[in-house]
């Protein structure tokens, strides 16, 4: 099974990729104009809410559905959806693998030297999946830090790595799997103590733990900011840096779908309120440049 050893974030994108990235894009001369005519291909993670596999095969997700009504008023109406590990799909967007990615990806100002990024869709905090009782009364990576021997559960190359950290949680302490799934099933297993993932991806994973001895730990402190305020991620679209009328077509039509209502109609289908919706006027350009 792969992610069984720490890794931090600077690890997972490496560092010859944030050296030669610029030189890896080829000059994609209009996706706009390519996406109409040939359409266009959205790297995702088969994660739940944002782009997975239905019962029926066909790949669904909150992520999806979205990126389909912000293309097809900009006249792009086939996109292929070819599934990645999540820790590959900014080295592939890099790499020209495919256009853009549909997952759910945080933006951070690392990945902001790679890939350019869609003004926000989402706002996400983080959660906590314990056993059932949360029995070492882990509330907090403060807390998971405090204990010392506490294992805890992520992804490779997601914002939760460096949170983790950054709240002194050693490198030895941090258990990285591919899938959420598999951190589920980890945890299941008593492999690890807590598993540590966006809320949405929480909220997705106590369904399918229905029935076995596992809970959200609540209350949950979220990281501070500076100011001693929660800190929010953004959600956003990974899109090539090197294309700006792409990437302002596409964040005019993801302002006038929040402004029609039909975004938050579209993200409560699958479970998000209006509290995920991002202010905004926050944008992608400011997330970077934190």
């Amino acid at each position: 099974m792969k992610g069984l050893k720490p890794l931090s974030l600077s690890a997972a994108l490496g560092s010859a990729l944030l050296l030669n990235a610029v030189f890896s894009f080829s000059a994609v001369a209009g996706l706009l104009e390519k996406g109409r005519s040939q359409g266009l291909t959205a790297g995702i993670a088969n994660e739940q809410p944002y782009a997975y596999v239905g019962t029926d095969g066909k790949i669904v997700g909150a992520n999806v559905e979205i990126l389909r009504a912000i293309l097809e008023p900009l006249g792009v109406t086939k996109v292929e959806l070819p599934i990645t590990e999540f820790g590959s799909l900014v080295p592939g967007l890099a790499a020209g693998r495919f256009d853009l990615i549909g997952a759910g990806l945080f933006i951070n100002p690392a990945r902001c030297k790679v890939i350019g990024y869609s003004n926000p869709v989402t706002r996400s905090g983080g959660a906590f999946l314990v056993k059932a009782g949360n029995p070492l009364k882990l509330h907090s990576l403060k807390d998971v830090a405090a204990n010392g021997k506490a294992r805890l559960a992520t992804q490779p190359g997601s914002n939760q790595v460096q949170e983790a950290k950054d709240s002194g949680i050693s490198n030895g302490n941090v258990v990285l799997f591919d899938k959420d799934t598999e951190a589920l099933a980890a945890l299941q297993a008593d492999r690890v103590d807590v598993v540590y993932f966006p809320d949405a991806e929480i909220i997705g994973l106590l369904k399918k733990a229905e029935g076995t001895p596992v809970e959200r730990a609540l209350p949950f402190e979220q990281i501070p900011d500076a100011d001693g305020k929660p800190t929010w991620n953004y959600h956003a679209y990974g899109l090539p840096k090197n294309d700006p009328a792409f990437i302002q077509a596409f964040n005019e039509q993801l302002a006038k779908l929040r402004a029609s209502g039909d975004l938050l109609k579209i993200l409560q289908k699958y479970g998000y309120t209006e509290n995920e919706l991002p202010p905004a006027d926050v944008t992608a350009e400011q997330r970077c440049n934190r």
